[in-house]
């Protein structure tokens, strides 16, 4: 789903964007045919909007907000829960933190080569759902959008879900309706109203026993990813030999 072109052209002028084809799409760094093609067929994706609202200064999420479709998330913002903050933690980061507690000043000396990458990341948008999850999520979301289970686990995995599906799922979690974004990469982590520093100080803030169950996660998810694409690899190689 997306917004309606004339709802985009009313607020594009609203904050000083230009009024013509040719000159709001070098504003917003795309092809004008592909913003033509946006407006022509009467939708234009959440995505552009946030493209546009950060080329005219505006907060994406008060441009999201000034549509209609998501006019009634205004409001003040919801804080992320420390599930969801640590969703967005890669291995490496917790791995990080793991090695401090062994080696103290590990953390400080890595600070200046490893830095906390911001999403989309590996498995993200699965992992935010499954922080939010309060149980029967999925099958909730199959059958709202009349797919297979398996259908939609798939559309996750590949984090291949729409935004208005990510706020959908957060209206349904009664979780902040950004976090999702966030997770996707369409808004950044500070535009969708999450403290600096919230990652490295939710790491912190772990036991032990509750950090080592997080790098387990991450290595038992990066396995998985690994072992996919050497049967992909390996599969590759076999349709290579028989085609010659």
């Amino acid at each position: 789903m997306s917004v309606p072109s004339g709802e985009f052209r009313a607020w594009a002028a609203s904050v000083g964007l230009p009024a013509a084809a040719l000159p709001l799409a070098r504003a917003l760094g795309v092809s004008r045919s592909t913003l033509q093609a946006q407006l022509l067929r009467g939708r234009v994706p959440e995505a552009q909007i946030v493209a546009a609202a950060r080329v005219a200064g505006v907060a994406p999420v008060d441009a999201l907000t000034a549509f209609d479709r998501y006019a009634d998330l205004r409001g003040p913002a919801i804080e992320p829960t420390p599930a969801e903050v640590l969703a967005q933690v890669e291995l490496a980061d917790a791995l990080v933190v793991l090695l401090d507690r062994q080696a103290p000043g590990a953390r400080a000396a890595l600070s200046g080569v490893r830095g906390m990458a911001d999403p989309p990341l590996p498995g993200s948008v699965r992992q935010w759902i499954d922080a939010i999850d309060p149980g029967g999520l999925r099958a909730t979301l199959a059958e709202r959008w009349r797919m297979a289970p398996s259908n939609v686990s798939a559309a996750i995995s590949a984090s291949k879900l729409r935004p208005s599906q990510l706020v959908e799922i957060a209206r349904i979690a009664g979780t902040s309706w950004t976090g999702g974004l966030a997770a996707a990469g369409v808004l950044t982590l500070e535009e969708a109203g999450w403290r600096r520093g919230a990652r490295s100080d939710a790491l912190t803030r772990l036991s032990d026993v509750d950090l080592n169950d997080l790098v387990a996660d991450r290595l038992a998810a990066a396995q998985r990813e690994a072992r996919r694409l050497a049967a992909d690899t390996e599969q590759a190689h076999r349709i290579q030999d028989t085609l010659g």
